[in-house]
C-alpha cells in the first residue's frame, strides 16, 4: 500500500463517511478532507469524533451530530444500508468490477470534484486497456473482450490496485502530484469489499 500512510482507517469509521455523504450531511468539500483525515487518527469512536471537532466540524453542526448518531448505533445502519456501503447478502453473487457502476458510485463519498474526474479517468483508461484472452470456436484464441464476469474481479482488482498505485508513485513528478492527496487505500479497501 501507499508508504505515506501510516495506518488505513477501521471500516467503521470509513462506512460512517459513506453513510453521513450518502445521506445528505456532506456538503462541502473541506468535509471530506475532516472526515478521512479523523479516521485516519482515530482508535475508537469517542476519538474519531474528538477528531472531527479538530478538524473544524462542530459539535453543533447536522454533519457531526449525525456521525455520532450511526456510530452509536453501527450495526443498525450498517443492516439498514447495505447498498450505500458496497455490501452483498452471502448467498449474493458480486457483481463484475469491470461493468459495475458501483466501482465510481462507492468511492464517491471521499473524492473532491477534481479528485472524482481523476479517478473516473484512472478508472475508465484501465477498462479500456483491461483485455482478456479467450479462445472462440470459430476464430480460435482472441484477444480484445472484457473481463466482466464476476469470477474475474479476483484477477481484476490486484491489476487495478497495481496500477493505480503505479500512478501515485509515478518517477513523472506531475502525475504523482495529481495523487498527492488521493485516498487510494480507502478507496481499495472499499472496492475489495465490494467485489471480492
Amino acid at each position: 500500500m501507499d508508504e505515506r500512510y501510516n495506518s488505513t482507517p477501521d471500516f467503521i469509521f470509513i462506512d460512517t463517511i459513506l453513510l453521513v455523504y450518502r445521506l445528505g450531511y456532506v456538503r462541502y468539500e473541506e468535509q471530506k478532507f475532516a472526515l478521512i483525515a479523523a479516521a485516519r487518527a482515530a482508535n475508537d469512536a469517542i476519538s474519531f469524533l474528538s477528531a472531527i471537532d479538530n478538524f473544524g466540524i462542530g459539535k453543533r453542526t447536522e454533519l457531526y451530530k449525525k456521525a455520532g448518531e450511526i456510530l452509536s448505533a453501527y450495526s443498525y445502519y450498517k443492516a439498514s444500508y447495505p447498498l450505500i456501503l458496497g455490501l452483498r447478502h452471502a448467498d449474493e453473487t458480486p457483481e463484475p468490477f469491470l461493468s459495475s457502476q458501483r466501482v465510481l458510485f462507492l468511492p464517491e463519498a471521499l473524492l473532491t470534484k477534481k479528485q472524482q474526474q481523476l479517478f473516473y479517468d484512472t478508472y475508465w483508461w484501465f477498462v479500456h486497456n483491461h483485455q482478456a484472452v479467450y479462445s472462440d470456436p470459430k476464430k480460435g484464441r482472441c484477444i480484445g473482450v472484457w473481463a466482466t464476469a464476476s469470477k474475474d474481479n479476483k484477477e481484476t482488482i490486484p491489476r487495478f490496485e497495481n496500477y493505480l498505485l503505479r500512478l501515485i508513485n509515478h518517477q513523472n513528478k506531475t502525475i504523482r502530484t495529481k495523487f498527492e492527496n488521493f485516498p487510494a487505500d480507502i478507496i481499495l479497501m472499499i472496492l475489495k469489499r465490494a467485489f471480492l
